[in-house]
C-alpha cells in the first residue's frame, strides 16, 4: 500500500464509467448495518465503492475509508487500521493505543464510533486480505453491539463474509451486490468503448460484453487495445484470457495467490465446460481432491454456480481460457479428462453433454458409439425438442468417423442432412449404410424406413415394395423399439396421404402419434398432426384439421420456440385452410413470415404446395395478379434448388391457369404447350390421376377450362367426362367441390340449367361447402352470377337456396365474416379442453383423454385464461358458462 493513502478512496488515472444503474439502486436500499460487495478480481468493486463514497459525501455523511491487506490479519492490526481511519472525524487528539491487547483495543474503537454522530459509514476495502477466523469475530462482535446501530459497514471485498448473517438478514440490516449486479451492461459497455475513442458498432460492443459476460477487467483491456489499434475486429474476435495482457493480469491478481494443490487442482479440470462434485468423481483419480471444490469459493475465483437441479458450477469463459492455457503449459492431459467424462454423461443418459464432451476431446469415434448405443438415428426424434443439436455437432466431423461402424448414427446423419436440405449428403450417408446392411436382417429394417423418410424430403415415391414391407415389418412378433415403430406408422400415414388414402393415412397418423409419445419423442409426434391435419382438410372435416394444426402450433411453440421450424409447418397448413374459407387477411398474415421460413428450412413438396395454393388463393382473392405472378417467381427458384419437380409442374401449370382466369387465354395455350402439359397431355393417365395430384390443375382440368373459354362446349365436355370417368377413387372433398363447380359451367355453357341447378343444389347438401367458398370465388367457369342465377332457379328448394346465396354473397363481398368477438377467438381445441376443465379433470387427466402432453395443455390454460382475463380453473369456467362456450 506504499505510495497511497490507505485512509482515502483511491483514484484512477484511469477512465471510470459511472454505474449510474447501481447507484441509484444503492440509494434505493438505502443504508444497511451491513453492505457487502463480492465479487473476483477485476469486476470493478472498488470503483463501484468509491462512486457510492462520493455520492454519500455529497449528501454530508460521515465517512470513514480504510484500505486493507494482508498486514491486518491479526485482530490488533486490524483494530488499529480502524481506530487509525477514525482519527480524521474525531475533533481530539487520540491517545496511543499501538501496545494494547485486542479486547483493549475493541473498547476503544467501540468508544471512539459511539461519539461520532450517525449515520457513519465505514468502506473496508480488499477485506479479503484481512479475512481470518480472528478479524471475522471482530466483525461480528461489532455488528451485535446495539451501541453502534448508527455504524453502517461497506465490505468490498473477493469473497464473502463467513461471519452469521441470519439475524440481520431477519431484520433487513444486510444487502449484497454480487457479480450479477457488477457486470456492464450493454450500455455501460458502449460508454466504456466510446470514452476510449473507438468505432466499434453497437452490436459489436454488446456482443463482446455478452461474450465476456460484463467483466469490468476484460472490457477495460480490450476498450483500450483497440482504441490503439486499426485492426479492431480481429482484436474483439480473438480476445480470450490466454492474451499476453490479459494473462498476467489474471496470473497476477488471481492464480498466483493460490496454493499450489489449487492450481493444479483447476489446470485438470480447465476443460470441462462445466463440473459438479459427482462429475469430478468420475474424472479424477483422487476422491480427495473432489472435495476442493468446496474450497473455490473461500479464494474468490470466477465461478459461477449455474441455476437448476445438480450443484453445476462453471468457470468464467475468460478466465476459463486462461486455465485451459496454463494446463496446456503445464502438460496436463485435457483429452483423458474429456473422455471420462464423455462416458459418464452417457451412464447418466446426457446424451448431448456426452457427445459434446467426447468431440472437445478430439474423439469423434467415440462420440459417433455413444449415439449409436442410444439409438443412432432414433435421436433425431427423441425427447421434445428433438436432436438437431446432436447430429450438426457430430455432422461437422464425420470426416473424421469410421462411419461404416455406425451405421445407425449414420442414418442419423442422413435424415438430419435430409431435413437440412442437404439431399446430396443425406443419400451419401444412406449409402454407406447400406453397404454396411447387407445380410443383416435387423439393419435392414432401419434402413428401409429411413429411405422410405428420405423419399418424402427428395420428392420421390417410396416403391409399393417397401411400403409392404413397412407394414409386414410392423406385424413381426419380434415387434419394434417405440421410436422405429413410431417413424414405421408415420411413413405409413403419410404415404396413404399422398394416395388419397385419407382413412388409413388417418389410422396410421393416429397410432404413430400414440407411439412417439410412448417413446417419450413428443417431436416425433408433433411431425404426424401434418398428415393427420391434410387428411382431415382433405375429407371435408376442416374444424379437425384446424384442431391439429392448432396443437401442432401450441406445441412447437411450447417446447421447441416460437418461429421455428414445425410452428411455420403448422402456420402454413392452417393457412391454407384459411384461405380456403376466404379469410384472406388471417391467412396472408401467417404465410407471410411462415411460408419464407419453410422455403429456407425443414419441409417437403406437400408443405410447399399448400402454402403455394394458400398464397395464391389469398392473392387472386384480392386480384393482385401481379404480386401472384411474383409469388410463382419466387417458390419457383425454391423448386428448382430443392429438386422438386412436382412442385415446378404445379406452378408451370397455375401459372398458366391465372393467364387465362386474367383473360390472356392464348399466352395461358403457349405457356401449357412450352411447359410440357400441351393437349397431348390431357391422355396421360398418371399426370391426370386426381388421387395423387392433391392441389392446383392436372392438364385436362386446364384443357376442359381452356376449351370453354374458347367457347369450344363440346371439346370441353369430352375432355371432362374422359378424366372423370379414368379416377380409379374417389376424389377428395376440396377436388369434388372444384369438379363439381367446373361440370356446373359446362351444364351452363350447355345450356343444360335446370341440370346445372340441379348440380348446384346436390353440392351444397352433400358438402361442407362453407368450409371450401374460396372455390366459389375463383370459380371461372362457372362465374358468380350465373350461379347466383342457378340459386333461384324454381328447382332449387328455399333452405337449399338460402344457405346458396349466403355463400355466394360471402364469396361475392371478398371479405372474412365477423362472428361474435366473445366466441370466434376460441379454437376448437381449447374448447375441447374448457369441456374437460369444466368435468373436473386434471391437466393430464385432459392430456390423456387428447393425447396432448402436459405442457401443451398448460399453453392452452393460458390462452383460455388470457382470453376470459381470468387467473384459476374455476374462474374459467365461470366465464366459459356465462359467454355460452360450454355445451
Amino acid at each position: 500500500m506504499s505510495g497511497q493513502n490507505r485512509f482515502a478512496p483511491p483514484s484512477s488515472g484511469q477512465q471510470t464509467i459511472k454505474r449510474s444503474d447501481l447507484l441509484r439502486q444503492l440509494r434505493r436500499v438505502g443504508l444497511r448495518r451491513l453492505t457487502t460487495i463480492v465479487a473476483p478480481a477485476g469486476y470493478g468493486k472498488t470503483s463501484l465503492a468509491v462512486q457510492w463514497y462520493e455520492l454519500l459525501r455529497e449528501d454530508g455523511v460521515n465517512l470513514c475509508w480504510v484500505s486493507l491487506d494482508a498486514e491486518h490479519t491479526s485482530q490488533e492490526a486490524f483494530l488499529l487500521a480502524l481506530i487509525d481511519a477514525l482519527q480524521t472525524l474525531l475533533d481530539e487528539d487520540g491517545a496511543d493505543a499501538g501496545n494494547l491487547p485486542a479486547a483493549a483495543l475493541l473498547s476503544v474503537l467501540t468508544t471512539r464510533l459511539r461519539k461520532i454522530p450517525g449515520p457513519l459509514v465505514i468502506f473496508l476495502d480488499d477485506y479479503h486480505f484481512a479475512q481470518t477466523d480472528a478479524t471475522e469475530a471482530l466483525m461480528a462482535k461489532i455488528l451485535a453491539d446495539l451501541s453502534l446501530e448508527h455504524v453502517k459497514l461497506v465490505l468490498v471485498s473477493r469473497s464473502p463474509p463467513r461471519f452469521p448473517l441470519s439475524a440481520l438478514r431477519l431484520r433487513g440490516e444486510f444487502k449484497q451486490f454480487g457479480v450479477a449486479e457488477l457486470g456492464f451492461s450493454d450500455a455501460e459497455a458502449r460508454e466504456l468503448f466510446a470514452g476510449k475513442g473507438t468505432r466499434l458498432t453497437e452490436e459489436q460492443v454488446g456482443s463482446f460484453n455478452r461474450r465476456t459476460e460484463g467483466w469490468a477487467v476484460a472490457l477495460q483491456m480490450v476498450s483500450l487495445l483497440v482504441s490503439e489499434s486499426e485492426e479492431s475486429d480481429t482484436i474483439l474476435a480473438s480476445f480470450d484470457g490466454g492474451g499476453a495482457d490479459m494473462g498476467s493480469y489474471l496470473s497476477e491478481q488471481v492464480f498466483e495467490h493460490l496454493p499450489e494443490e489449487i492450481r493444479q487442482f483447476l489446470t485438470e479440470i480447465a476443460a470441462l465446460p462445466a463440473f459438479n462434485h459427482s462429475l469430478l468423481e468420475a474424472v479424477l483419480e483422487s476422491g480427495e481432491r473432489v472435495g476442493w471444490i468446496e474450497r473455490l469459493n473461500e479464494y474468490a475465483l470466477p465461478v459461477t454456480l449455474l441455476a437448476g437441479p445438480g450443484n453445476w458450477m462453471r468457470f468464467h469463459p475468460v478466465f476459463n481460457e486462461f486455465l485451459k492455457q496454463t494446463a496446456s503449459r503445464r502438460g496436463v492431459d485435457a483429452k483423458r479428462v474429456l473422455n471420462r467424462a464423455a462416458r459418464w454423461f452417457e451412464v447418466q443418459g446426457d446424451i448431448d453433454r456426452a457427445v459434446q464432451h467426447a468431440l472437445s476431446a478430439g474423439d469423434a469415434n467415440l462420440a459417433a458409439s455413444i449415439v449409436e448405443r442410444a439409438g443412432g438415428w432414433r435421436r433425431v426424434y427423441a425427447t421434445t425438442r428433438g436432436g438437431a443439436t446432436l447430429f450438426q455437432a457430430l455432422s461437422g466431423r464425420a470426416s473424421e468417423i469410421d462411419l461404416s461402424r455406425f451405421p445407425l448414427a449414420t442414418l442419423g446423419l442422413s435424415i438430419f442432412n435430409a431435413k437440412a436440405a442437404q439431399l446430396a449428403a443425406a443419400n451419401h450417408y444412406l449409402v454407406i449404410v447400406e453397404r454396411a446392411a447387407a445380410g443383416d436382417e435387423i439393419l435392414a429394417k432401419d434402413l428401409r424406413v429411413v429411405r422410405i423418410l428420405l423419399a418424402l424430403y427428395t420428392d420421390h415415391w417410396a416403391s409399393a415394395a417397401d411400403l409392404s414391407a413397412l407394414e409386414n415389418d410392423l406385424q413381426q412378433p419380434d415387434g419394434m423399439e417405440l421410436i422405429h415403430r413410431a417413424l414405421a406408422l408415420n411413413m405409413l400415414s403419410y404415404n396413404f396421404l399422398i394416395r388419397s388414402e385419407l382413412d388409413r393415412a388417418l389410422h396410421y397418423g393416429h397410432l404413430a402419434i400414440r407411439a412417439f409419445r410412448d417413446g417419450g419423442a413428443d417431436f416425433g409426434a408433433m411431425h404426424l398432426y401434418t398428415h393427420i391435419g391434410q387428411a382431415f382438410f382433405l375429407s371435408g372435416d376442416s374444424a379437425s384439421a384446424l384442431s391439429a394444426y392448432d396443437d401442432l402450433i401450441a406445441e412447437a411453440q411450447t417446447n421447441i420456440a416460437a418461429g421455428s421450424d414445425l410452428d411455420a409447418v403448422g402456420q402454413v397448413l392452417k393457412a391454407e385452410i384459411l384461405s380456403m374459407r376466404g379469410e384472406t387477411a388471417a391467412a396472408a398474415d401467417m404465410l407471410g413470415w411462415a411460408l419464407p421460413h419453410l422455403e429456407r428450412h425443414d419441409t417437403w413438396f406437400d408443405l410447399l404446395a399448400a402454402g403455394f395454393m394458400a398464397e395464391q388463393r389469398t392473392l387472386r382473392m384480392r386480384d393482385d395478379v401481379l404480386a401472384a405472378h411474383a409469388a410463382m417467381d419466387r417458390i419457383r427458384a425454391v423448386a428448382r434448388r430443392r429438386g422438386f419437380d412436382r412442385l415446378t409442374r404445379l406452378i408451370d401449370r397455375e401459372r398458366a391457369m391465372l393467364l387465362m382466369e386474367s383473360g390472356d387465354l392464348d399466352q395461358a395455350i403457349r405457356h401449357a404447350e412450352a411447359s410440357g402439359f400441351g393437349i397431348q397431355a390431357i391422355t396421360s393417365d398418371r399426370a391426370n390421376m386426381l388421387s395423387i395430384h392433391l392441389r392446383g390443375a392436372t392438364p385436362a382440368i386446364f384443357w376442359t377450362r381452356a376449351y370453354l373459354a374458347l367457347s369450344e362446349v363440346a371439346k370441353a365436355r369430352e375432355v371432362f367426362d374422359q378424366l372423370t370417368t379414368r379416377q380409379a377413387q374417389r376424389p377428395h372433398v376440396p377436388r369434388t367441390i372444384e369438379l363439381a363447380l367446373l361440370e356446373i359451367g359446362i351444364l351452363i355453357a350447355e345450356g343444360r340449367n335446370e341440370v346445372a341447378a340441379a348440380r348446384l343444389s346436390d353440392l351444397v347438401v352433400t358438402t361442407p361447402l362453407g368450409d371450401y367458398r374460396a372455390l366459389l370465388h375463383l370459380d371461372r367457369a362457372a362465374g358468380l352470377e350465373e350461379l347466383r342465377a342457378l340459386a333461384n332457379h324454381p328447382s332449387v328448394a328455399t333452405v337449399t337456396r338460402k344457405r346458396l346465396q349466403t355463400l355466394l354473397n360471402s364469396a361475392g363481398a371478398n371479405q372474412q365474416s365477423t362472428p361474435d368477438e366473445d366466441l370466434s377467438s376460441f379454437t376448437g381445441r381449447e374448447r375441447m379442453v374448457m369441456e374437460l376443465l369444466t368435468a373436473g379433470l386434471s391437466n393430464k387427466e385432459i392430456g390423456r383423454t387428447l393425447s396432448l402432453s402436459d405442457n401443451t395443455i398448460k399453453f392452452h390454460l393460458r390462452n383460455i385464461f388470457a382470453k376470459l382475463n381470468v387467473s384459476t380453473r374455476t374462474a374459467a369456467v365461470t366465464a366459459a358458462r356465462q359467454k355460452g362456450m360450454l355445451n
